[in-house]
């Protein structure tokens, strides 16, 4: 008779001691993907995720009971967390940041399924370094018009010598990243995205909306520009998803969306690997942009 796993385990993890623990819950039960699966993705992806959110500032979403129980949020370390966990101090207090493979591996043992990392890092906390628009489908669209949407951001952004990099949401959407210099505050960044939001949606009125109305998004994506903000959050590149499949927010190439044929939920913890494998980090280029917001 195989010899029960422990219910907790002492990982030795870059010189840290971690604590893991019920690595056979069942996280994801139409899949039978369990904390030990996610964690094993987590480690194998870290290399290419840790450059990304190196430092910023995490909101912890954690399913003890898997995603088909209810979550809780936590922006604030517990009294009872490790005193060797990265942290930055906040207004309600210390709160987890990511520096290395051991923080890492401490977040997702929390049944932190997905990361939500700041746009900001903690060295800087006003003044956010990425930006992004996040378009979200209304009901029932077309992968080709979502793909067809992302692409008129690009052309609108590169037309004003901005470049941006693709990445599914991991849920029904695609995401839009900048990498942009610290040195404006969320209120000018957020106001930027506004602006070039409307531009967008008045050139493709058909294709783009800002409206928030349920009816204006019938057949149309809305650049949602409310994921710029202090505090505000939203899934990290190469971070997981609770959905079914385990579905994982992944960087593509324009190309890619240009031949539409890849879903913002089909890049998974079980598909991914070959294609890291293959074509590395495909939103490297971000961790280097630092690009100044032209005026419009």
């Amino acid at each position: 008779m195989p010899k029960p796993k422990p219910e907790v385990m002492l990982a030795e993890v870059d010189g840290r001691t971690v604590r893991v623990t019920h690595v056979d819950k069942v996280l994801f039960p139409d899949d039978g993907i369990t904390k030990a699966e996610v964690l094993q993705y987590y480690l194998s992806a870290a290399r290419y995720l840790l450059p990304h959110i190196h430092a910023r500032p995490l909101t912890l979403k954690a399913f003890p009971h898997g995603i088909a129980g209810r979550p809780y949020y936590r922006r604030k370390l517990a009294d009872s967390t490790p005193a060797w966990v990265s942290r930055v101090e906040l207004d309600e207090g210390p709160g987890p940041v990511v520096r290395n493979l051991a923080d890492l591996v401490w977040v997702v043992n929390l049944d932190s399924i997905e990361l939500h990392p700041w746009l900001s890092r903690a060295d800087d906390l006003v003044h956010p370094d990425l930006i992004l628009f996040d378009l979200d489908p209304g009901p029932n669209l077309p992968l080709a018009r979502l793909c067809e949407a992302a692409l008129v951001v690009r052309d609108g952004l590169r037309q004003i010598g901005i470049e941006c990099y693709p990445k599914t949401s991991g849920s029904k959407g695609i995401h839009v990243l900048i990498g942009v210099r610290p040195e404006y505050d969320f209120e000018e960044t957020r106001s930027w995205v506004l602006a070039v939001a409307r531009v967008l949606a008045k050139h493709r009125p058909d294709l783009l909306t800002v409206g928030y109305n349920r009816g204006e998004r019938v057949n149309r994506v809305l650049l949602d520009y409310n994921q710029v903000g202090w505090g505000r959050t939203t899934a990290s590149i190469y971070s997981v998803r609770p959905y079914p499949g385990a579905p994982v927010s992944a960087p593509l190439t324009w190309k890619e969306v240009e031949a539409a044929k890849i879903k913002p939920d089909g890049i998974t913890i079980r598909n991914i690997q070959p294609r890291l494998e293959k074509l590395g980090d495909l939103a490297a280029g971000l961790l280097k942009s630092r690009q100044k917001l032209p005026h419009l």
